[in-house]
């Protein structure tokens, strides 16, 4: 994942309100409603706001994915009569994850990630309820729900026998379930890091370490605001949410604790293994230095005897000697030999 990539002033000095989409680029939009009950269901392509006719008697659930058609998701919004200050946090994408309730409509923002061509991406969703109308808003166009859909469509799970509400519920935790997946990637390149770090030792792995640093301390700016969330909606009591399905709730909340010890525990990890990249560095270097010192240590004693002998002073005795320069090298080689094996004997390397 890339980060520091959006430019952060894009909502500077504009009224509340504005709807502006801040993110990189738009992907094509594609809209589904999803109309059903006890003994039916029924998907409707969504091409124009023509084609969207809500049932009073059904749960309706309108499920858009990518923002390029932004004229049609503007009547979508204007259509359902959605406050703009929802429709703002909308197209934001870099708000972080909140609960929000106006008279009888909720949003909840949150983040959800998904995997494309060995990719995770960063996918910002919004889910809006009011009365029996569920919409669901997608940055990335993805296949992430269709399992949701294949369980709704065959009358698989609750809900098909439940109100709008539970289907607000099955979206989130589907969203927070994303989560699971991507600590799941993490775990796996922590294992992976530390598995080379300890087999290649000479090898400096610190920007993977950083870089693998930087998406926990985002991911946290998402979770913890995520537990919030999910703690005011709790607490604001929301009186069209029904109370047999406020269990459901305070599971998503207990998914979002055990993500947060996740996340905890994986912090912990990767300072390890900062330090255990900073000891491998720090045992390289003290490899280099003791070759140094075992270099010097033989050359100090060769370069006396050069040094001596070099000095051609007149009544010097090998002077003139005829063997005296084997004899010289001859001195030189045994003190060298003798200097290597004393330090083997000594295990200095």
């Amino acid at each position: 994942m890339k980060f520091f990539n959006k430019k952060l002033s894009g909502k500077v000095g504009l009224p509340p309100g504005e709807i502006i989409y801040t993110g990189i680029e738009t992907k094509p939009t594609n809209v589904q409603l999803y109309k059903y009950d006890q003994d039916s269901f029924e998907s409707v392509d969504v091409s124009s706001i023509s084609d969207i006719n809500f049932e009073d008697d059904k749960v309706n659930w309108l499920n858009i994915s990518g923002f390029e058609n932004q004229n049609l998701i503007s009547d979508i919004i204007s259509s359902i009569e959605i406050h703009s200050l929802f429709a703002e946090d909308i197209f934001n994408m870099d708000h972080m994850p909140k609960f929000e309730e106006h008279e009888e409509s909720i949003l909840f923002v949150v983040k959800n990630y998904i995997s494309s061509e060995n990719k995770i991406l960063q996918n910002h969703c919004s889910i809006y309820l009011k009365d029996n109308i569920v919409v669901s808003f997608q940055e990335l166009p993805n296949d992430f729900l269709d399992k949701k859909i294949e369980r709704i469509s065959t009358g698989k799970g609750k809900a098909r026998y439940k109100n709008a509400d539970y289907m607000f519920f099955v979206l989130l935790d589907a969203f927070i379930d994303s989560y699971y997946s991507l600590f799941e990637e993490i775990r796996e390149e922590i294992s992976q890091l530390e598995e080379s770090l300890l087999k290649s030792k000479k090898k400096n792995r610190i920007n993977d370490i950083y870089d693998l640093n930087t998406r926990l301390t985002y991911i946290r700016k998402e979770i913890f605001p995520l537990r919030d969330a999910l703690r005011k909606l709790q607490i604001d009591d929301v009186h069209f949410i029904e109370d047999e399905n406020n269990i459901y709730f305070n599971d998503a909340i207990d998914h979002v604790n055990e993500l947060i010890q996740f996340h905890e525990s994986f912090g912990g990890l990767v300072r390890g293994l900062i330090d255990l990249n900073e000891n491998n560095m720090n045992s390289n270097t003290n490899e280099v230095m003791k070759v140094l010192t075992i270099i010097a240590s033989i050359f100090i004693p060769l370069s006396f005897i050069a040094g001596v002998y070099g000095m051609n002073f007149e009544n010097m005795p090998e002077l003139r000697w005829h063997y005296g320069y084997y004899f010289a090298l001859g001195l030189m080689f045994i003190i060298a030999v003798g200097l290597l094996a004393y330090m083997k004997y000594k295990k200095w390397f």
